[in-house]
C-alpha cells in the first residue's frame, strides 16, 4: 500500500527510468529515499476525476489532460474544467459536446464511418485522444521494455507514438489499448466495452487494407510497412488487455508480405531501425506461437538470422531471450514444422532436434554480451535456456513421464534461475515462458505454489491481470493428480489448447495467448 497522503497516478521520474515499482508517496517516493536516490518528481499531466469501484484502483480517477503539455505533440492542452465521470457517460457542463461523444462513440469523431489519413488532426483534437494517448505513453509504455522504461529510449514511446500521428489504424490501435487497459484499471464500462471496441474494429479494418494493398502490385511506403508491424504488435495487447486470450494471431501470417517488401526493397539495415525493432517482437512472437502448434510457425529461419543479425540489444529488453537461442529454438520448430506436414522423415526429425538439444546445452551463458552489467541477466537467460530445452524434450518424446529426470532437472533449472530475479527488479517481467514452461512440468505442490506467485508478481508489476497461464496450468496438475496410480505418462498443457496454438510473450511483458484455448 501506498504510504499515507500518497495518491494514485503514475510513478515518479526515478521509478519510471529504472522501471521499477513506485509507492507514489509524495511530495517524494519513499522507495527513492529509502535506496538512497533522488526522487525526480511526478509529471503534471494528469488530473483525476470520477470515481472508480473496483481493485486497487478503488477511489482512484480517471486521468485527463492538464493545460500543461505533454511529452506527445497529439496530446492537446485543455483547460482545467474539462473532465470526463468514469462511473458514467456524463460530464462537466463545460466539456465539449464532441468530447462526450468520443467517450464512448468513438465512431462521432468523424463524419464518414471508415476514418481517412486527413481525419487524424480531428481525432487528435479529442479530449478523449489526449487522455488515452497520455495513459499509453505514461503508463503503458514503461512496461514495454525493461531497463529503459519510461525513458525518452523507449522505442514504444520513440517509434510508435509518432507514427501513429501520420498513420490512422495505428493511432486508432493506440486508443482502442489504452481504453480497455484504463477502462479496466479504473471501472469505466462504457470506456472499455464501447470506445475500445470500435478502436479496434477501426484499426482492424485499417489493417486488413494494408496488409491488402502490401500484396498488390505497388509497394508500400516506409511507414506504412512499419504500422502494419506495429498495428499487429499493438492488437495483440489489447486482446491481452481484454480477456487473455488474442484472436489476432493470424495477422503474423499478413506481416510477412510487407516483411518480404523489406527485402526486396532494401534489406534490413541500419537505416531501417524501427522496422527491425519492430519484425524482431513479431519474429519471437511467431516462435512462441509455435510452441504449441509448429505447423502455425510463419517465419522462416532464414528471416529470423537476419532479423537477429540486425537487432540490437533491444531485442532481448523487450522479449528476454537471447539472440542465440532464439535462433536455436527457431530452428528446431522449423524441423517440427517440416516433419508435421510430411516434408521430414523421422530419423531426419530426430537428428534435427537432439543437434538442437546439444546446441543449447553447450552454450556458455557467462560469455555472451548482455544489454546491461546487471548480472541477472545471466540468471534471466539460463531460464530461457532450459525452458526452450524443455520444449524440444517434448518434442522428441511427447509422451516421457513428467518426472523424468531429464525433465525435472529442466524444471529446477528453471525455477532455480528464476528465483535469482527478485520482485523489484524489472527483469521479472521477461519471465513468463519461462516460468510456464517449467510449472507445466512442475510436480510438487511448493514448486506449483512457487510458479502461481511468481506470475502474481509479474501481474502486479505490470498491471495487466491475465488468467489465462494460471488456468492452463491448474488445468494440467488437476489431470496430472487424477491420473491412476500405474498411470504416469505425460500431460501436455498443449491437449488444453485448441487447434494446437498457444502463444506467450511479454510485449508489455505480459503473456500473449494467441487464438483460444479450451
Amino acid at each position: 500500500m501506498p504510504p499515507a497522503g500518497s495518491l494514485p497516478g503514475p510513478a515518479c521520474k526515478t521509478c519510471r527510468e529504472k522501471c521499477r515499482k513506485c509507492d507514489r508517496g509524495r511530495p517524494k517516493c519513499q522507495r527513492c529515499i529509502s535506496k538512497g536516490l533522488e526522487c525526480g518528481g511526478y509529471p503534471e499531466q494528469f488530473r483525476f476525476c470520477g470515481i472508480a469501484s473496483r481493485g486497487k484502483w478503488k477511489d482512484a480517477r480517471i486521468p485527463t489532460a492538464r493545460a500543461t503539455k505533454t511529452r506527445t505533440s497529439a496530446v492537446e492542452s485543455r483547460p482545467e474544467s474539462d473532465f470526463i465521470a468514469v462511473k458514467s457517460v456524463t460530464v462537466d457542463t463545460s466539456q465539449p459536446a464532441k468530447d462526450v461523444q468520443a467517450l464512448s462513440h468513438p465512431e462521432k469523431c468523424t463524419k464518414n464511418p471508415t476514418a481517412l489519413p486527413d481525419d487524424i488532426p480531428k481525432i487528435l483534437d479529442l479530449a478523449q485522444t489526449g487522455i488515452l494517448l497520455s495513459h499509453y505513453d505514461g503508463f503503458i509504455c514503461p512496461h514495454q521494455i525493461a531497463e529503459i522504461g519510461g525513458t525518452s529510449e523507449n522505442p514504444y514511446r520513440a517509434y510508435i507514438l509518432p507514427l501513429a500521428q501520420k498513420q490512422i489504424g495505428l493511432l486508432y490501435a493506440i486508443l482502442g489499448l489504452s481504453a480497455s487497459h484504463l477502462g479496466k484499471l479504473t471501472g469505466n464500462k462504457a470506456l472499455y466495452e464501447e470506445a475500445a471496441v470500435e478502436y479496434r474494429l477501426r484499426a482492424i479494418r485499417a489493417l486488413s487494407e494494408e496488409i491488402r494493398k502490401s500484396q498488390g502490385p505497388a509497394f508500400l511506403h516506409e511507414d506504412e510497412q512499419d504500422a502494419v508491424l506495429a498495428i499487429i504488435q499493438v492488437l495483440l495487447l489489447h486482446d491481452i488487455a481484454e480477456t487473455g486470450i488474442s484472436s489476432h494471431g493470424i495477422h503474423i501470417t499478413g506481416a510477412m508480405s510487407v516483411c518480404k517488401q523489406l527485402l526486396l526493397a532494401d534489406g534490413l539495415n541500419g537505416r531501417r531501425r524501427r522496422a527491425v525493432f519492430f519484425l524482431g517482437n513479431l519474429a519471437w512472437l511467431d516462435i512462441i506461437r509455435a510452441f504449441a502448434g509448429p505447423e502455425r510457425l510463419c517465419f522462416s529461419q532464414d528471416i529470423r538470422e537476419t532479423v537477429a543479425c540486425a537487432s540490437d540489444a533491444r531485442f532481448e529488453l523487450v522479449n528476454g531471450c537471447p539472440r542465440e537461442i532464439f535462433l536455436v529454438i527457431g530452428a528446431a520448430l522449423e524441423k517440427a514444422k517440416e516433419y508435421n506436414l510430411g516434408w521430414l522423415s523421422w530419423d531426419e526429425y530426430q537428428i534435427a532436434l537432439h543437434l538442437a538439444k546439444h546446441q543449447l546445452y553447450s552454450l556458455d551463458s557467462t560469455t555472451k554480451v548482455y544489454p546491461s552489467s546487471d548480472p541477472r541477466w545471466l540468471s534471466t537467460a539460463e531460464a530461457f535456456r532450459y525452458a526452450c530445452i524443455l520444449r524440444i524434450l517434448r518434442l522428441l518424446d511427447p509422451l516421457e513421464p513428467a518426472k523424468g529426470q531429464e525433465i525435472q532437472d529442466c524444471v529446477t533449472k528453471i525455477l532455480d534461475a528464476t528465483a535469482r530475479i527478485p520482485s523489484d527488479c524489472c527483469l521479472l517481467e521477461l519471465l513468463v515462458l519461462p516460468l510456464f514452461m517449467g510449472g507445466s512440468d512442475a510436480l510438487s505442490p511448493h514448486s506449483q505454489y512457487y510458479v502461481l506467485s511468481r506470475l502474481k508478481e509479474i501481474e502486479r508489476r505490470s498491471e495487466f491481470r491475465n488468467p489465462v497461464p494460471r488456468e492452463l496450468l491448474e488445468k494440467v496438475w488437476a489431470a496430472r493428480a487424477a491420473q491412476a496410480a500405474d498411470d504416469d505418462k505425460n500431460i501436455s498443457w498443449t491437449t488444453f489448447v485448441s487447434i494446437g496454438l498457444l502463444g506467450m510473450r511479454f510485449c508489455s511483458h505480459v503473456l500473449t495467448i494467441a487464438d483460444s484455448f479450451i
